[in-house]
C-alpha cells in the first residue's frame, strides 16, 4: 500500500509541477495572443481549435486511459511482455487511422469553413490538420508510460509542447501580423505554434523510448490478444471525451444561432465568443492543472488495486484524489468569483469591451471550478474500475442538459453569452452527482 501510494503521489507530482507549468504558459501564449488578434482573431483561433478538438477525441482521446489500464494490469501480474505487445499494436493500427483522418481534415477545410459561414478560417484548418496525426503518436506513448506508473515523460512532453505552442505561435502570429497577413494570417501563425508544439513533444516521447523501441525491433512482442479488449475499453473512454467536445461544438451552435435573437450581429457575436474562449476561458483553465494530474496519476494505481480487489486501499486513494482536489480547486473559484475584473483588466488592459463581456462570464465560471475538478477526477476513477461506460452516461444527460439551458437562455436579451457558464454550471454539477452514485454503485458490487 505504501508503495503504490508513494507511485501515485510522486506521479501526481510531478504531473502537477508539468501541469501547472503548461497553464501558465498557456496564458503567456493566449493572453498576449488575445491581446495581439483581438476578440476576432481568437474566434478563428477558437474555430480551428474545436476541430482539432473533435478530431483529437476521434482518433486519440481513448487511448492513454485504455491502454493505461491494460498495461498497469498486465504488469500488476508480471506480464510484461503483454504490456508491451498492447503498446506497440495500438501504436501500429491509431498511426494509420489519425494520418487519414488529418488528410481528410486538409481536404475539407475549404467546405466545412463555408458551411459554418467562417471562410477565413481555412488556412488555420489546414494548419492544425498535421497535428492530428502528431497528438495520436503522443497518446500512445504516454499511455505506455503512465501504465507503467511513470508520469514524468508525460509531464515533460507536456512542457514541452506548451513551449513550442508558445515560442513558435506567438512569433509566427506577430511575424505574419507584420508583414500584412492581416488578423486572419495572424489567427493561422498561432494554429501552427500548436501543430509545432505537438511535433516537439512527439520528438521528446520518441528520443526517450528510443532504447525499448531498438529493443522490441530486435525481439518483437507477440501480437497482443488484448487488443480487442484495448478498443472495448477506448469506445466508451472514446464516447465520454466525444461527448465533452460535442459540447464545446455545442455551445459554438449556441452562440452563433441563438444570439441574434438576443440582437447581436455577427461581428458582437464573434467577439463576444472571442472574449469567452480567449478570456474567460483562458483563466478558467488555469486551476485545472491540479485535478488533470490527480485524474492521470491514479488511474494506473486504481487500476491495479482494483484488479486485486483491494476496496480498502482503492477508497482511501478515492478519497485522497478528491481532497487534494478541492483544497486547490474551492480557493481558486472564489479567487474567480472575486477577482474576476481586477485580473481581467491586469491581463488584458488594451480590450475594454472584451473586459466587460468576459466578468461576469468568469464569475460564473469560478463558482463551476470544484465542480469541474471533482468530475475530472471522478471519471478517471470509473475509468481505473473499468466502467467508463458509467461515465458516458453521465456525461450524455449533463451535456444534454447544457445545451438545452443554453438554448433556452442564449436567446434572451438580459442573458445572452452568459447562458455558456450557466449551463457548464449545470453540466458540471449533473455529472459530478451522477458519478459519485455510479461510484459507489461499483464499490458496494466489491463487498
Amino acid at each position: 500500500m505504501k508503495r503504490n501510494k508513494a507511485s501515485y503521489v510522486g506521479g501526481a507530482a510531478a504531473l502537477l509541477v508539468s501541469s501547472v507549468t503548461v497553464k501558465i504558459l498557456g496564458a503567456l501564449f493566449k493572453i498576449p495572443l488575445t491581446n495581439l488578434i483581438g476578440d476576432s482573431g481568437m474566434g478563428l483561433f477558437a474555430f480551428a481549435m474545436q476541430f482539432f478538438s473533435l478530431l483529437f477525441v476521434i482518433s486519440a482521446a481513448g487511448i492513454p486511459a485504455a491502454e493505461a489500464h491494460l498495461v498497469s494490469e498486465a504488469l500488476a501480474f508480471g506480464r510484461r511482455q503483454q504490456a508491451k505487445a498492447i503498446a506497440v499494436r495500438a501504436g501500429n493500427v491509431f498511426a494509420v487511422t489519425s494520418a487519414l483522418l488529418s488528410l481528410a481534415l486538409a481536404g475539407a477545410a475549404p467546405t466545412v469553413c463555408r458551411a459554418f459561414g467562417q471562410t477565413d478560417a481555412v488556412p488555420c484548418l489546414l494548419t492544425i490538420a498535421p497535428a492530428v496525426f502528431l497528438v495520436t503518436i503522443e497518446a500512445v506513448l504516454r499511455g505506455w508510460y503512465q501504465g507503467t506508473g511513470n508520469m514524468v515523460p508525460t509531464a515533460v512532453s507536456q512542457v514541452a509542447e506548451a513551449t513550442g505552442k508558445l515560442t513558435v505561435g506567438l512569433a509566427a502570429a506577430g511575424y505574419l501580423l507584420r508583414a500584412g497577413y492581416g488578423i486572419t494570417g495572424a489567427a493561422a501563425g498561432a494554429v501552427f505554434g500548436v501543430t509545432c508544439g505537438e511535433l516537439l513533444a512527439v520528438l521528446y516521447l520518441i528520443w526517450r523510448v528510443r532504447r525499448g523501441v531498438i529493443h522490441m525491433l530486435r525481439h518483437p512482442p507477440e501480437q497482443s490478444s488484448d487488443f480487442s479488449k484495448l478498443v472495448q475499453l477506448m469506445i466508451p473512454v472514446t464516447l465520454g471525451a466525444a461527448v465533452m467536445t460535442i459540447s464545446g461544438f455545442l455551445d459554438m451552435a449556441v452562440v452563433y444561432r441563438r444570439l441574434p435573437a438576443a440582437g447581436f450581429s455577427v461581428q458582437e457575436i464573434v467577439a463576444a465568443y472571442g472574449a469567452y474562449t480567449g478570456m474567460a476561458l483562458t483563466l478558467f483553465n488555469l486551476p485545472q492543472a491540479l485535478s488533470n494530474a490527480v485524474s492521470v496519476s491514479v488511474l494506473p494505481v486504481l487500476s491495479a488495486a482494483h484488479a486485486k480487489e483491494r476496496t480498502k486501499q482503492t477508497k482511501q486513494l478515492l478519497w485522497s484524489s478528491m481532497g487534494v482536489t478541492l483544497l486547490v480547486c474551492v480557493p481558486c473559484g472564489i479567487g474567480l468569483f472575486v477577482l474576476a475584473q481586477p485580473l481581467l483588466q491586469i491581463l488584458f488592459a488594451s480590450h475594454p469591451r472584451g473586459i466587460q463581456t468576459a466578468t461576469p462570464l468568469l464569475r460564473l465560471l469560478g463558482i463551476a471550478e470544484p465542480l469541474v475538478g471533482l468530475s475530472t477526477v471522478t471519471v478517471s476513477v470509473l475509468q481505473a474500475f473499468g466502467r467508463p461506460d458509467l461515465s458516458v452516461y453521465a456525461m450524455t444527460a449533463a451535456c444534454s442538459a447544457k445545451f438545452a439551458v443554453g438554448c433556452y437562455l442564449a436567446g434572451q436579451p438580459n442573458v445572452n453569452i452568459l447562458a455558456l457558464p450557466i449551463g457548464t454550471l449545470v453540466c458540471y454539477g449533473i455529472l459530478l452527482l451522477m458519478n459519485l452514485g455510479f461510484i459507489a454503485h461499483v464499490l458496494r458490487q466489491k463487498r
